[in-house]
């Protein structure tokens, strides 16, 4: 069989509660990729931390982070950025509704004001560690502005007001050079405008030759549709959102019973 190209989102797809891939995800990957696919991490962390999902599958994984603002394929890194007006304009939003927003680099995460208690139990174990150096604190729209060659995408989570997270959905949607998407319910994805994991999987196939009917993908989140739709084989896991699951073409099983692995056992007859 001619070589795939497989591209995996990582939370709740890939990876559980757990923070690792499962043994059996794990297995099917490596049986896989030893006959001649090809297999990439395709998530909306920035790269240092995908890159750490990445290195727990092996070592010759190729990365699309940041939601597709970064890419690493053959160890060649590239990357896109906001524009300064961007970046004032989310600046602006997000401060005057007090909604906490981050925003990621190639290896750093940027925050702005103060960091909340319920990114700091679970954001840090999960984006970007423990290490105190991997954090800046932004407190002015020319602070981040000073940042604008190094900050490739943004994360807006707020978990406990969903109102208030709509509004700044909606005044978000209104800012030139923005894309807005959701990888789960308490949060809106920031990317640049016109890049999204579908048409990175688009340079990437052009970069390296492959077609597109040699292409397949898993995911979850809304972040994910789009990338789903676009690839020959688009796999909605067992617990992806409901709009994912309505318009994805294939379904698998939920990552708690390694929906990876199942469908590419199947479809490959492993």
């Amino acid at each position: 069989m001619s070589p795939y190209l497989i591209f995996m989102d990582v939370d709740n797809t890939l990876i559980g509660p757990s923070l690792k891939p499962s043994p059996a995800n794990l297995d099917a990957i490596h049986r896989l990729s030893q006959a001649g696919h090809r297999f990439f991490i395709a998530s909306g962390r920035a790269l240092f931390s995908a890159q750490q999902i990445a290195n727990m599958v092996g070592p010759d994984l190729n990365v699309i982070a940041s939601n597709g603002s970064v890419t690493k394929v053959d160890g060649k890194v590239t990357s896109v950025h906001f524009d300064a007006q961007t970046l004032t304009d989310i600046y602006n939003i997000t401060h005057d509704l007090h909604l906490p927003t981050f925003f990621f680099s190639k290896d750093r995460v940027l925050y702005l004001d103060q960091l909340p208690a319920d990114y700091t139990e679970d954001g840090k174990r999960r984006v970007a560690g423990e290490d105190p150096d991997r954090y800046i604190r932004i407190d002015s729209a020319e602070h981040l502005r000073a940042h604008q060659q190094e900050i490739t995408n943004g994360i807006v989570i707020e978990p406990h007001d969903a109102a208030l997270l709509e509004a700044g959905r909606a005044r978000l949607k209104n800012v030139a050079g923005l894309d807005t998407s959701s990888s789960f319910i308490d949060n809106i994805e920031l990317t640049k405008h016109g890049v999204n994991k579908a048409d990175t999987i688009r340079r990437v196939c052009a970069q390296l030759g492959h077609p597109l009917d040699r292409t397949m993908a898993f995911g979850d989140g809304n972040n994910d549709l789009e990338m789903l739709m676009y690839v020959k084989y688009g796999v909605a896991m067992g617990n992806a959102a409901p709009n994912v699951l309505e318009k994805a073409p294939y379904r698998t099983t939920d990552v708690a019973h390694d929906g990876v692995a199942s469908y590419l056992n199947a479809f490959f007859k492993e």
